[in-house]
């Protein structure tokens, strides 16, 4: 396929640097800002309108100032980090400058956004999922460009233990032994909980239990909440923390009468006095009824943690539920904006705090304070 000119203009949410002309728009993978050059595309769509790629150093002719060596051997191939050729500094400010482009169509956004960095960059992540291919005889990652398994027998991101792990999966194919009476695709996740590592084979993510991949930004972001809902909510207020999961958002607000609401519940059931589990599945067409049937005449608040797509009858759940509040956490801020556009009722957006739990990678949790009336 013909090389295609490029140069850089912004980072978009995926971590992809966007290069415009006036009949074909460029998505290339591991640019910077103000970086040119030409590529050769590996994905088109719209008659080549629309060009994806991934760049190498020898793709570009003029190079960011803010260009590093990466650290990883795999970052140049592998599709889990976007930001390991700048550095931690310019890669959070890459991404405040993505969150306040997505955020500033809202004039409801009444604070400054604030970008809360993690202490590390490497070797916070507890746990990675891995592709496998028994015909292939291949175990990694998946390649967002070209859907093939990427093999990566050592990752910077995740932890010692984690890292461990994965490597010893690696040692003499042993990953084949795990998965010998499994079907010929599928995958392996490795994680660490309770200090021990687990492995789970072809089941739903985070199986044994769902905890935040960063452990030190976890606690910062739930810090944050607590202070959010103290300093908003007044005590006779039921807290609903929607998919909660284990409670881990609300275990520490003891004060509140709450209900934790998941659709599938904690492989161990260790939750705090204040804490009343429903198993609903929030994607139920039921769903919103019954947690209505809960806060019947009753002042509510609601804690918001959806998975990546977002909760998209969001504007229903608030016309049926009523709340004063909504504390908002988000790990796609696209999906965050969407929901947040569909609103239909008055709000203003009184805190907007983003938390980097994903270092090197494109991927940032957002936090809202949403007041009503």
């Amino acid at each position: 396929m013909k090389k295609v000119e490029f140069t850089i203009d912004h980072i978009d949410p995926l971590g992809q640097g966007i290069s415009k002309t006036e009949d074909q728009v460029c998505f290339i993978e591991k640019t910077l800002p103000g970086e040119s050059g030409k590529i050769t595309p590996l994905k088109s769509k719209k008659k080549g309108r629309l060009i994806f790629s991934r760049a190498v150093v020898e793709d570009l002719s003029q190079k960011s100032a803010n260009r590093i060596e990466p650290e990883c051997q795999h970052f140049s191939q592998c599709s889990g980090c976007h930001f390991l050729h700048t550095s931690y500094d310019n890669e959070s400010q890459i991404k405040k400058e993505v969150a306040g482009r997505m955020f500033e169509r809202f004039p409801q956004l009444k604070s400054e956004l604030e970008f809360i960095k993690a202490p590390d960059r490497f070797y916070y992540r507890n746990r990675i999922q891995l592709h496998y291919d028994k015909d292939l005889k291949k175990l990694g990652l998946i390649d967002s460009l070209n859907s093939e398994i990427i093999e990566i027998n050592k990752c910077m991101v995740v932890n010692t233990n984690v890292s461990k792990a994965l490597g010893d999966l690696y040692q003499d194919n042993h990953w084949e032994k795990l998965v010998k009476f499994e079907a010929a695709k599928g995958h392996i996740e490795i994680y660490e909980l309770n200090s021990k590592i687990q492995f789970t084979i072809n089941k739903r993510y985070a199986e044994g239990g769902f905890t935040q991949v960063n452990e030190v930004m976890n606690a910062k972001m739930l810090s944050h909440l607590e202070a959010q809902v103290r300093s908003n909510i007044s005590k006779d207020t039921l807290l609903l923390d929607l998919f909660g999961g284990a409670g881990n958002l609300s275990k520490n607000l003891e004060e509140f009468e709450t209900y934790v609401v998941d659709g599938f519940p904690p492989t161990v059931m260790n939750f705090k006095p204040h804490q009343n589990f429903q198993e609903i599945n929030l994607y139920h067409r039921d769903a919103i009824d019954l947690i209505e049937k809960t806060a019947a005449n009753r002042k509510v608040a609601i804690i918001l943690d959806p998975p990546r797509s977002g909760l998209k009858n969001i504007d229903e759940l608030i016309s049926k539920l009523n709340p004063t509040h909504i504390f908002m956490i988000n790990c796609e801020a696209s999906s965050a904006v969407r929901d947040l556009k569909s609103i239909s009722r008055n709000f203003t957006i009184e805190n907007l705090t983003i938390f980097d739990l994903f270092p090197g990678t494109r991927h940032f949790e957002t936090f809202s304070t949403l007041r009503f009336g």
